[in-house]
């Protein structure tokens, strides 16, 4: 199995299906990729590039742990980029800060207009303990679902208030 360990929105690409007219959402830069072992987690022993830190799990960053679930949390802050329309994450925070923020349980706040459905998967991304964290499949599925729910949106997702 492979880790990508820098899922973000700067590494997605969006193709055409013109058989469907629609767009598909495709990750690429597979530069930071590594294998799993047969635990299904690689542990960075040293490490001779720069890494994502503001997408990175609290595994990755204290313990330098990647599996599929530390690209789950980075999953959660790509939502969060796009649902508060290309924020970066922890801003005001040094990275140092950020590790500090993150291990007292503290996540990023909701953005404004983002369905709760949506934020709960975040904050699911983003729970402590990597097997507590939904599997990607899982992840899909909620979002097929999320997105079947909303046919009488013609399958928009509802932003903001009614008024």
């Amino acid at each position: 199995m492979m880790v990508h360990r820098d899922v973000a929105c700067r590494n997605i690409l969006l193709t055409e299906e013109k058989v469907a007219n629609q767009l598909n959402a495709k990750l690429a830069d597979f530069g930071l990729c590594c294998y799993c072992d047969d635990t299904f987690t690689y542990h960075a022993i040293t490490t001779n590039r720069r890494l994502p830190l503001k997408w990175l799990s609290i595994e990755a960053l204290t313990e330098r742990l990647f599996s599929e679930k530390s690209d789950v949390w980075a999953f959660g802050i790509l939502c969060y980029e796009i649902f508060s329309f290309g924020k970066v994450p922890y801003l005001a925070l040094s990275n140092y800060e950020m590790v500090e923020f993150l291990q007292a349980g503290n996540r990023l706040e909701k953005p404004s207009d983002t369905p709760d459905a949506i934020y709960e998967l975040m904050l699911d991304c983003w729970k402590e303990d990597p097997a507590d964290r939904s599997k990607f499949k899982d992840i899909g599925n909620s979002l097929k679902t999320m997105l079947e729910n909303e046919t009488t949106r013609y399958g928009y997702l509802k932003l903001g208030s009614d008024d």
